[in-house]
Formats: structure tokens, C-alpha cells, sequence
């Protein structure tokens, strides 16, 4: 019996569980988000591709006691015009 190889791509998925964001920032696209500190070729990588920064390390984080980064996407202020 013989197997061909797929040609389909193999794609992942996933979601982001909650993003926090301070009141008088809501509404303008700004978010905080934790990643899983050994999740450095999945998550992580692909959140520094989009500019976002570790802003703390969250020690036992998950409950099966792995830590977490948590990371921020920063915006410039809004030009305001007078």
C-alpha cells in the first residue's frame, strides 16, 4: 500500500483569551496580553513580528504553574488638532 503526501497546508489555530485595557484607553485598539514564557516560536514570535513588547514576566501564571509574559502593543499618542 502506498501514500501519497497531501498537498494541503497544515494551519493552527487559536484565540486570545482576554485582552485588558484601561478606560480611558478603550475603544482605541489597545490591548495587554499574556503569553506562555515557553511559547517562544509560536506566540511569542509571532507578537514581536507585530511590534508588541514584553512588559513583565508573570511568575506561575497557569494553573499548571508556568510562567507568562505580559505583553503590550503601545500606540502613539493621537495627533489632536485645535
Amino acid at each position: 500500500m502506498h501514500r501519497r503526501a497531501s498537498t494541503h497546508l497544515v494551519t493552527y489555530r487559536g484565540y486570545i483569551a482576554m485582552l485588558v485595557v484601561i478606560k480611558p484607553y478603550r475603544g482605541r485598539s489597545i490591548g495587554n496580553m499574556e503569553v506562555n514564557v515557553n511559547n517562544k516560536l509560536g506566540a511569542l514570535a509571532l507578537y514581536k513580528q507585530l511590534s508588541f513588547i514584553r512588559a513583565k514576566r508573570l511568575y506561575h501564571y497557569y494553573l499548571n504553574g508556568m510562567g507568562a509574559f505580559r505583553l503590550k502593543l503601545l500606540f502613539p499618542e493621537p495627533l489632536r488638532i485645535l
